[in-house]
């Protein structure tokens, strides 16, 4: 009988859930992650086996010859510098948008604003979304080249949602000091 009764609630949630999609009630926006990518060094061929060291990869997982344990010094990494226009660093930013429609009408701005260590001035960079759908998008920014060669890598930095005209979720550095000069060594 209790078997019976479980299987007919749970025929019952799976119907209205097919039926009723869970769309949220009002419109949120989050600001899931920063992360800051190194960008000095290209490595080439990750999975090729390093044959000088007699790896087979076509025995059995029983030969002894290979059994994908044991390290990295089984495989071959080749690290070649990039090119130095191509040197320096990445933010990629993930947030999500949700709410009660598909798209949003009103344009979503991302804008990530950042400090070197020398200065004061706040530089800023950003990117409007017309149209945005819900859900979980990615912005990256880039510190290459020239840029990185002249200012170096970035200090602090901050990224913030603006939706009609307000600020609506934010995430920043533990350096973020907009107010003064960003100190590294006392």
């Amino acid at each position: 009988m209790k078997l019976l009764v479980c299987a007919l609630m749970f025929l019952i949630c799976a119907g209205c859930a097919a039926m009723h999609p869970y769309t949220a009630t009002q419109t949120s926006f989050n600001v899931c992650l920063v992360k800051r990518e190194d960008k000095l060094l290209a490595i080439d061929g990750q999975s090729r086996l390093a044959e000088a060291k007699g790896i087979n990869s076509q025995a059995t997982y029983n030969s002894g010859k290979f059994t994908g344990l044991g390290g990295l010094d089984k495989w071959r990494y080749d690290a070649r510098f990039l090119p130095a226009e191509r040197q320096g660093e990445e933010y990629v930013i993930v947030f999500t948008a949700k709410g009660p429609e598909e798209i949003f009408a009103d344009p979503v701005m991302v804008k990530f604003e950042y400090m070197y260590p020398r200065g004061v001035e706040v530089h800023y960079s950003q990117k409007e979304y017309a149209q945005l759908p819900r859900g979980r998008h990615k912005y990256v920014w880039k510190n290459l080249g020239t840029q990185n060669e002249e200012n170096g890598d970035i200090a602090s930095w901050r990224v913030s949602l603006i939706y009609k005209g307000n600020e609506v979720a934010s995430m920043h550095s533990a350096l973020w000091r907009p107010w003064g000069k960003v100190v590294l060594d006392e």
